[in-house]
């Protein structure tokens, strides 16, 4: 029997070791003990967990990139999906959050220029919805939309709506510089919105490591020394698949540069995400004083006046009786 689980990207975890702003050591080395290439079951301690750190990222910053970062991951280096096949397969497309039902996105309109997702995935924290949010943004832009603009709407699971609905705008595409186009139907092949029937209770397809093939006992003669006949194996063994580990180590290679490169820009985006962030907080600050200032400014101009009010009346009463004094002497001469 399957069981009906939900499930997060080991990808998720590995990326907010590295790009998490408000990490301590502990955390991170924590996090990058992940395996990216696995996914983990959405136990109720990684949801409580995943809330505090939704808390502490600035504006949600970092989770929306790593949602983006591990959809990303699934497209190869120097090619990308246009908005119109992105937002045709999103439900299919590889994300950071799955269920047995897919990844949660559903699109219920798709008009020039506009779409309408609505997404159930990822429950068990507040902020998951300007995580979502991100994510999508960050999304169109990499398929070439320009002038991305999503906003929530009206229904959402905080208000006890069975999904949360996103309006998408942009002004155009143009294809990203340097990249080719990439037909998603070879993105989806091995790809499907729920587990094979072949995968085991509550699991998805385990990475190449633990597919191993089962162990066979081989008869062998008669042998003088355990140590000989067991050096005479890693010799045999050596040689056969050497030329396996050799493309094998190539391959690694190769997706750790990918895989590299991609943190790099992230890191990148992320800076300058942060530096736009201190500058707002400095800007905001500095209006703040102003403001502050402006009213004490006001408040020390309001007490002058009324003292000069004052002033004049009190010389106003003594003209006054200035003028009577006057006018009773004339009158007694």
């Amino acid at each position: 029997m399957r069981t009906d689980h939900s499930e997060v990207s080991g990808k998720v975890f590995r990326f907010l070791s590295a790009m998490h702003p408000a990490l301590s050591k502990a955390e991170r080395k924590r996090y990058a003990g992940f395996d990216p290439e696995k996914w983990y079951d959405w136990t109720p301690e990684i949801s409580q967990e995943f809330s505090e750190l939704v808390r502490r990222s600035p504006s949600d910053t970092g989770f929306a990139r790593g949602f983006a970062y591990v959809a990303q991951k699934a497209i190869p280096e120097g090619t990308y999906v246009p908005t119109e096949d992105l937002l045709r397969h999103l439900a299919e497309l590889p994300a950071a959050f799955r269920t047995v039902d897919g990844s949660g996105y559903r699109v219920v309109s798709n008009v020039t220029n506009r779409a309408t997702v609505v997404y159930v995935g990822m429950p068990g924290f507040n902020n998951v919805c300007a995580a979502i949010a991100g994510e999508l943004q960050q999304r169109l832009e990499a398929s070439g939309a320009e002038n991305v603009v999503v906003r929530h709407g009206d229904d959402c699971r905080s208000k006890g709506n069975d999904g949360c609905s996103f309006e998408i705008q942009w002004g155009g595409q143009t294809p990203p510089g340097g990249a080719s186009r990439i037909d998603v139907g070879e993105l989806l092949n091995g790809v499907s919105k729920s587990p094979s029937v072949g995968e085991e209770a509550g699991g998805p397809t385990a990475p190449k490591s633990e597919q191993r093939p089962k162990l066979q006992a081989v008869p062998t003669p008669d042998r003088p020394s355990s140590s000989v006949t067991n050096v005479s194996k890693t010799k045999k063994t050596s040689a056969n698949s050497g030329e396996h580990l050799s493309m094998q180590e190539q391959q690694n290679e190769q997706s750790g540069n990918v895989e590299d490169a991609l943190l790099v820009q992230l890191k990148d985006r992320l800076s300058e995400a942060d530096r736009h962030f201190r500058l707002y907080m400095e800007a905001k600050e500095e209006l703040e004083r102003i403001r502050l200032e402006f009213a004490q400014v006001k408040a020390q101009s309001e007490a002058q006046i009324a003292e000069i009010k004052r002033e004049k009346q009190e010389a106003q009463d003594a003209l006054d009786e200035l003028k009577q004094r006057i006018h009773a002497l004339v009158s007694d001469a």
